[in-house]
């Protein structure tokens, strides 16, 4: 029976739960407005996460902006770098086309080499630059916000298994927990609020490259076959490792369509994989932005912010960054965070709507 043990409530200015680009950058804002901010990571640092694992040209910027830093080769695999033109489609009839993940933003256009990393690896680092204090293995189950502070639970594991539960109270409860978000799941359980959209969930397999066969080396191909999902799939190289995502609603079965992804690589292009590494999944929602309630915020993909074709670690940076400035601004001068947060992410929330108007991602969207 695992042991659980009651502890008193501790005090915290803010509390961030997630520790990818968009808690870290959060965090980062906080900190360096002087805020005591601790960020509350379920999983194990470093912890894998489902993502290309491609740092386009804006989130380059935004590293420099924010953090005053370049994405080290420690967090780099093979091949480091991708240029834009080699991000492509495929089909049958046509061949190959460009694909975009990138486009420009309030008129501004980003450097077309993109950096190829590890996802584990650099959340690591960017959370570790932002000099905030982090807990991992540590799940929110419940929190109570009232008209000054919000109560969180959370129930905290140690390597062996052991569980005890911590409370906590804090000025602000930030939710940068992903598409599916405990924090946002907890709002709308409150309110009664229905999740807008339809979500598409997306895993990505890892496999040993014996053979490309006739695929480019180094290159990112995106295809759309409805009998694989609904959603694009794509493959590219990961060091020695070759990762083929797929997309489905709920009900496809998204293992199955890997080894359909599979079959066709190897009929069309002569593809010859090794052993399987690892799985990671999510889902992905394409909706309005959802900003929270009150004294509970919400930020990167928990509300909604995500760029064109699923790209997410841009937006998830930017937003965190100017939810974090928010609360540090509402805590200096005693006014509430959410109307200053909605009021400086205009240019974010307008540039998705330019993105939304441009998406391929959908099988049905491919023309």
């Amino acid at each position: 029976m695992v042991g659980r043990k009651e502890r008193s409530v501790q005090e915290r200015e803010v509390i961030v739960v997630g520790s990818g680009p968009a808690g870290s950058s959060c965090a980062k804002a906080l900190r360096a407005e002087g805020v005591d901010v601790l960020v509350l990571e379920r999983d194990a640092l470093p912890r894998y996460k489902c993502c290309s694992g491609i740092l386009f040209g804006q989130t380059q910027e935004l590293i420099r902006r924010y953090f005053d830093a370049e994405a080290p080769a420690s967090v780099m695999c093979t091949p480091e770098v991708m240029h834009a033109s080699e991000v492509r489609e495929w089909n049958a009839k046509e061949g190959y086309r460009p694909y975009y993940w990138e486009i420009d933003k309030d008129g501004k256009s980003f450097s077309p080499d993109y950096i190829n990393i590890w996802r584990n690896l650099f959340d690591k680092w960017l959370l570790d630059l932002s000099t905030a204090e982090h807990c991992d293995r540590a799940t929110v189950r419940s929190f109570e916000a009232s008209a000054e502070h919000v109560q969180v639970r959370v129930e905290q594991a140690d390597g062996s298994g052991q569980k005890d539960t911590r409370e906590y109270r804090c000025r602000y409860l930030v939710g940068a927990d992903g598409a599916n978000s405990i924090v946002r799941r907890v709002l709308d359980s409150k309110s009664g609020r229905a999740t807008e959209g339809r979500p598409v969930g997306i895993l990505q397999s890892y496999f040993k490259v014996e053979s490309l066969g006739s695929l480019e080396k180094g290159a990112f191909t995106v295809f759309f076959l409805p009998e694989v999902g609904e959603a694009l799939s794509c493959v590219h190289q990961k060091g020695d490792h070759l990762l083929l995502c797929v997309g489905g609603f709920r009900g496809r079965k998204l293992r199955e369509s890997i080894q359909t992804f599979r079959r066709f690589l190897s009929e069309q292009f002569g593809v010859r994989l090794g052993d399987w590494w690892r799985d990671e999944a999510c889902q992905i929602l394409l909706g309005r932005p959802v900003l929270g309630e009150d004294r509970v915020l919400l930020t990167g993909e928990a509300a909604n912010f995500i760029y064109l074709n699923g790209e997410g670690i841009s937006a998830a940076m930017d937003s965190g960054y100017r939810c974090g400035k928010a609360i540090a601004r509402a805590l200096r001068e005693k006014e509430r965070a959410l109307p200053i947060y909605a009021g400086g992410i205009a240019d974010i929330a307008s540039h998705m709507k330019k993105c939304y108007a441009q998406v391929r991602f959908l099988v049905s969207q491919a023309t």
